[in-house]
């Protein structure tokens, strides 16, 4: 059989981009579904028996009606293929309060062909035009799914995640054991692994308190394929060994520290308990920084521009960083640096990096009295390489506020 693994889709990041006057459209909304129409393009071109989304439709549970409609139309292509469509529910997907539906409820609720929306831990056994297939599938672990209430109400945070791990855990051994043999299995799951790579923007990455499982966990003999989502980087955990462990990666770059990482799908192959998978390419956007040195010999402008023309920087997201010293700073001629740089779809910044300099001591700035958004400020100018990114980390910062301060009128 064959089928189509994708995940993190993120519908609704509309950093690094604008309003597209001819659509109504942020441009950034756009590039996303760019990827995702293309990835649903391959699901159909090559006639897959099954596609896995292994979670985070949006940015958040809570979507506008347009990004739910752009999500809805591209899994809908699928719906009139008849092909069947497993869908995991990741941690963008859950509400931070109990009992609220998730974002991707809507397609269970709505019985629409041929789609499962996985909310718990379930073994489903799927008829595909290839035959049937078994998919254990895994949602994002949260304490509402895996403890009551009362067992938790006084474990320490750290008591939580461990006995969250465990439990999980030992439900992926104990379903790894009664798979049949003679059937194709897949193990579909939004969760992080110890031994994963991090792009650098995923929540889970900032905070630290998410359960983490080691590929041995995860590699049970007994599947075929484990499909992963979660981390935004594509990669194989048990390369060369079985089963493939395999982050598809999200569709579209997130940030700048996503800029390096290739975004795609993986196209999965399982014949006679072989399992082979393809890392097809998507169309995502070109982030590009351009770091330059600028020595007291040289003209300032004409190192710059000389730098910026060694990038392709045609319909890419750049920033530009540069040092020199503070004597010359006045010889720089940003209408001609901005000009050089009218390819690219978008400038975040041009902007001086300070040379290494002694910080202030950070105990004596940022206290426990201090708002989050105020000492996340104080936090950034104590850094000077992270002011490019600073109305970002805001935003990250404002809307973890709000979510800590759901949970916490809700009891959880």
């Amino acid at each position: 059989m064959k089928f189509l693994h994708f995940a993190d889709v993120h519908l609704g990041i509309e950093n690094y981009g604008r309003i597209d006057p001819s659509t109504g459209l942020h441009t950034r909304l756009q590039d996303f579904i760019k990827c995702f129409s293309f990835a649903m393009d391959i699901a159909l071109e090559e006639k897959v028996d099954l596609v896995l989304f292994a979670g985070d439709a949006y940015k958040t549970s809570n979507p506008n009606p347009t990004h739910q409609r752009e999500f809805a139309r591209q899994i809908y292509r699928l719906s009139e293929a008849k092909i069947p469509v497993i869908m995991i529910n990741g941690n963008h997907d859950i509400p931070v309060s109990f009992g609220r539906a998730t974002s991707l409820d809507i397609f269970a609720t709505l019985n629409v062909s041929g789609m499962r929306v996985v909310t718990e831990p379930e073994l489903l056994n799927i008829e595909t035009k290839a035959g049937p297939v078994q998919v254990f599938g895994m949602p994002w672990p949260t304490k509402n799914l895996f403890l009551d209430k009362e067992e938790y109400k006084n474990f320490t945070d750290e008591e939580i995640t461990l006995e969250i791990q465990k439990r999980v855990s030992d439900q992926i051994i104990a379903s790894a054991r009664v798979i049949n043999p003679n059937i194709p299995a897949i193990f579909a799951a939004h969760l992080a692994a110890a031994e994963a790579t991090y792009s650098g923007s995923e929540r889970s990455a900032i905070i630290g308190r998410d359960p983490v499982f080691l590929t041995s966990i995860l590699a049970q003999k007994e599947f075929d394929y484990v499909a992963l989502g979660h981390i935004h980087k594509f990669q194989d955990l048990n390369l060369a060994s079985h089963p493939p462990v395999v982050y598809s990666g999200s569709i579209e770059r997130i940030n700048f520290g996503e800029e390096k990482d290739d975004k795609g799908v993986c196209l999965v192959n399982i014949e006679k308990g072989q399992t082979s998978y393809e890392f097809i390419p998507l169309p995502a956007r070109k982030f590009v920084t351009i770091e330059v040195n600028i020595s007291e010999e040289q003209e300032p402008t004409n190192a710059l521009i000389r730098e910026i023309e060694k990038y392709d920087l045609s319909e890419a997201v750049v920033r530009v960083f540069y040092t020199m010293s503070a004597e010359k700073e006045d010889l720089m001629d940003f209408k001609r640096i901005n000009s050089a740089l009218e390819g690219a779809f978008l400038v975040t910044t041009i902007a001086k990096k300070s040379k290494p300099e002694e910080r202030r001591k950070r105990v004596e700035e940022i206290t426990e009295d201090l708002g989050m958004l105020e000492a996340m400020d104080k936090y950034i100018q104590n850094n000077p390489d992270l002011v490019p990114l600073a109305e970002e980390l805001k935003t990250h910062a404002q809307e973890l506020e709000k979510e800590f301060e759901g949970a916490e009128r809700d009891g959880n």
